[in-house]
Order: structure tokens, then C-alpha cells, then sequence
């Protein structure tokens, strides 16, 4: 920790921080936001937005169910930092046309769209668009929902056999080794 830095306690909510240090502190936000729309049997539509204080993006992608294989990609810059020199990393995004939402995909994410020839900000969008994707994609195509009839012991143990050690909802103990 730097000499001049202060212990700050660790507060949810900030709850009386800034009257304790005298300062009103410089704050950074940034929000994330993906939506998912089931485009009749066979694809789902994914929505996704990106916004700081330098940044409005939005992402769009055309998903098949059955796959996971990415069909169509897009993205816009409403706000970007470098008002020319960043739309060209948009020219990325068609490579992640014929990818697939599955292991190792935020790596290929991040070697398709990110990295010196692209953006990071476009990486992180799409990187949380799959990541939530890949969660509907598990439901849809197991068809998991929870059963409002079932109690919450009996939906846990219907739905074990596939998100088994996903949380610690799911977690299954080991049988100890002898």
C-alpha cells in the first residue's frame, strides 16, 4: 500500500464514509445490462448495452439454441473516447459470426474483438452478453424452471442432476478418499 494512501473501512453503501474523511470522494460507474429474447424454437436475440461516463455501446448477436453457435454479431458506439480512432475496432465484430457459447469462449472473445487490434470495452460487453446467454442456453434446452408447486428442496434436487456444483446450492460433497 502507497505511503500517502489511507485505510478506508469497507462500508456497503458508503454509510457515513464521506463525512468521516472530510471529502467527497470521485466516483465511477459503469453498467452492464444483457437481455435475452426467445425468437421462436430455434434462436434467441441477445441485447446487450455498456454505459460509463465515456462510453454508450450497445451489442446485438443472433444465437440458435441448439448450438450455442453465434449467427449474426453487431455492435454501435453512441459514445466512445476517440470519436474516429475506436469505431474502427466495430470491424472486429463479424469474427465472432460461427463461434460457439461454450468453454473457452471469453478467450476467443477476447482474441477476436480485444487486444491491440480491437477493444476491451467490446470484449467485456460480449464477454457478459455469452456469459448470460450461456445460462439461458442451459435452461432452454434442458427445459429447467422451477416447478411453483414443488417445494424449494424438491425443485433443488429435480434440477440437481444438471447444475450440480454450479453454487453452493447445488454443491455435492465428495465421498473423502481413502
Amino acid at each position: 500500500m502507497a505511503a500517502d494512501s489511507q485505510q478506508i473501512p469497507l462500508m456497503l453503501g458508503g454509510a457515513g464514509t464521506d463525512a468521516e474523511r472530510g471529502e467527497t470522494p470521485e466516483v465511477f460507474e459503469r453498467n452492464i445490462n444483457v437481455k435475452v429474447i426467445r425468437r421462436g424454437r430455434e434462436r434467441v436475440q441477445v441485447f446487450a448495452s455498456f454505459l460509463d461516463l465515456d462510453h454508450s455501446f450497445e451489442a446485438e448477436m443472433i444465437v440458435e439454441v441448439s448450438t450455442g453457435r453465434i449467427e449474426h454479431a453487431k455492435a454501435h458506439m453512441a459514445k466512445r473516447p476517440f470519436q474516429n480512432l475506436c469505431l474502427r475496432a466495430l470491424d472486429n465484430i463479424p469474427r465472432l459470426e460461427g463461434e460457439v457459447i461454450g468453454r473457452g469462449i471469453y478467450r476467443r472473445i477476447t482474441d477476436l474483438i480485444g487486444k491491440s487490434q480491437g477493444c476491451v470495452h467490446l470484449a467485456e460487453i460480449y464477454q457478459a452478453a455469452v456469459g448470460f446467454t450461456a445460462t439461458i442456453l442451459i435452461a432452454l434446452r434442458s427445459g429447467l424452471t422451477e416447478d411453483a408447486r414443488l417445494s424449494e428442496e424438491e425443485n433443488r434436487q429435480r434440477l440437481l442432476p444438471i447444475l450440480q456444483n454450479s453454487c453452493q446450492v447445488f454443491r455435492v460433497e465428495e465421498p473423502a478418499r481413502k
